[in-house]
């Protein structure tokens, strides 16, 4: 994947009204039961991860936007995760450093974090600080619109028009449009679609994303020469494919 494509795709945060996932690296149990709490109040879903290990995982199995990670922690350190996790992704970071671990604070800024947040703190803080992130680091799009040859998505009034015939689409099928046609011609896994279209963590052999497609695929019908405007790529998930020369997105 290239760095355009990944910046792209960082831009897609979730239709209003949806939760914004986010993943939590840290051994502290109650501590991750009270920023669910607030987090879930403020739009935001948390799951968590009790150590480094198994945090790393945990961003490589489902699609975060992003992720608060703590400095101390059995096994491997704040530190080593963030290294490892700026190897394969820029998803960003918010650390959880001790208050008068001014070092520590320098030291992950300079590997990479976006922001630090001093233990102890309010939950109301660290949901200001996630806020400002996102705001920074996916900013919404301004123009509203989308644009893939015949076929128009239009934010403002989420609505879809094809051939200028406008389409009577579910919220969750709108949902799942602008996300393929956020990226054409790459495609997106189920395990990163279902928390970005339904707010909830994937489940062993759930079929909510291919329902999902058929119906999609169904309104939207096929390209001019007859080939399917949603492709499934083996293995791998669901992606929009283009037909004219030279149209994508906008």
């Amino acid at each position: 994947m290239n760095e355009n494509m990944r910046m792209t795709r960082l831009a897609a945060l979730p239709d209003s009204g949806q939760l914004i996932p986010l993943l939590l690296i840290d051994d502290d149990r109650s501590l991750a039961a009270l920023l669910a709490e607030y987090c879930t109040a403020a739009g935001f879903s948390i799951s968590s991860a009790l150590s480094g290990e198994e945090g790393i995982l945990r961003s490589r199995q489902q699609h975060f936007f992003l992720i608060i990670l703590d400095v101390m922690m059995p096994g491997i350190d704040g530190f080593e995760v963030l290294k490892r996790l700026r190897q394969t992704t820029n998803i960003p970071v918010l650390m959880l450093t001790t208050r008068d671990a001014g070092a520590d604070r320098v030291r992950g800024l300079e590997g990479g974090a976006d922001d630090y947040l001093a233990k102890p703190f309010q939950p109301e803080e660290l949901v200001a600080r996630i806020k400002s992130i996102l705001r920074r680091v996916h900013p919404r799009d301004t123009d509203g619109q989308m644009t893939a040859g015949d076929l128009i998505l239009n934010e403002a009034e989420r609505s879809v028009t094809l051939a200028n015939q406008k389409l009577d689409l579910t919220g969750a099928e709108y949902s799942l449009l602008r996300l393929l046609l956020l990226s054409p011609g790459e495609p997106l896994s189920r395990e990163e679609l279902i928390p970005r279209i339904f707010g909830r963590e994937p489940t062993s052999f759930d079929r909510s994303i291919d329902n999902l497609v058929n119906n999609l695929r169904r309104k939207l019908g096929t390209h001019a020469d007859g080939a399917e405007r949603i492709k499934s790529v083996r293995n791998v998930g669901y992606c929009y494919v283009l037909y004219e020369s030279g149209s994508g997105t906008s």
